[in-house]
C-alpha cells in the first residue's frame, strides 16, 4: 500500500533504490545507443548552453525569487550572493543560503537557531575563502 510505504523510511529507501536502479539502467542503455559523432556534437552544443545557464541566468532567477520572498530574505540573499560570487565565482550558493537565513529570520525572528545558522554560514564562507586563497587575492588588490 502506498500509505504504508510513504510513512516507512526503510520502505521508502528500498523503493527509491529500486526506482533509481531501473532509471539508471535505462539511461545507460539509451546512452549506449547514441553514436559517437552525435555525442560529440551534442557536447559541443550543450556545453556552452549549460555554462550560460549556470552563470548569468540561474543567479538572477534565484535572486529575483529571494527579493520576492520578502525584504529580510532579499537583503540576506543579496549580501550572501555577492560574497559567494566574489569568493566562489557563482552567486547561487550564497543566494540559497540567504533565502534559508532570511525566511528563518522572518518566521522565527533572530532566535538561537537562526543565529546558529548565521554563525555556521559565516564560518563556512571564511573557510571557503581561506582555502581558495581569497585573502591573498584581496591583499594583492590593495
Amino acid at each position: 500500500m502506498v500509505e504504508e510505504t510513504l510513512y516507512s523510511p526503510a520502505a521508502m529507501a528500498a523503493a527509491g533504490a529500486i526506482v533509481g536502479a531501473v532509471v539508471l539502467s535505462v539511461l545507460n542503455t539509451v546512452a549506449a545507443f547514441i553514436p559517437q559523432s552525435m555525442a560529440v556534437v551534442a557536447s559541443q552544443v550543450l556545453g556552452p548552453a549549460s555554462s550560460l545557464m549556470m552563470n548569468p541566468v540561474m543567479p538572477v532567477i534565484f535572486w529575483l525569487a529571494a527579493l520576492d520572498a520578502g525584504r529580510i530574505t532579499g537583503v540576506w540573499s543579496t549580501i550572501l550572493g555577492g560574497l559567494a560570487h566574489m569568493i566562489m565565482g557563482n552567486a547561487v550558493p550564497g543566494i540559497v543560503l540567504g533565502i534559508l537565513i532570511g525566511k528563518s529570520a522572518e518566521e522565527h525572528g533572530y532566535s538561537k537557531s537562526t543565529n546558529t545558522m548565521i554563525a555556521i554560514v559565516a564560518v563556512l564562507f571564511i573557510l571557503i575563502a581561506y582555502f581558495r586563497g581569497f585573502h591573498t587575492k584581496l591583499i594583492a588588490l590593495f
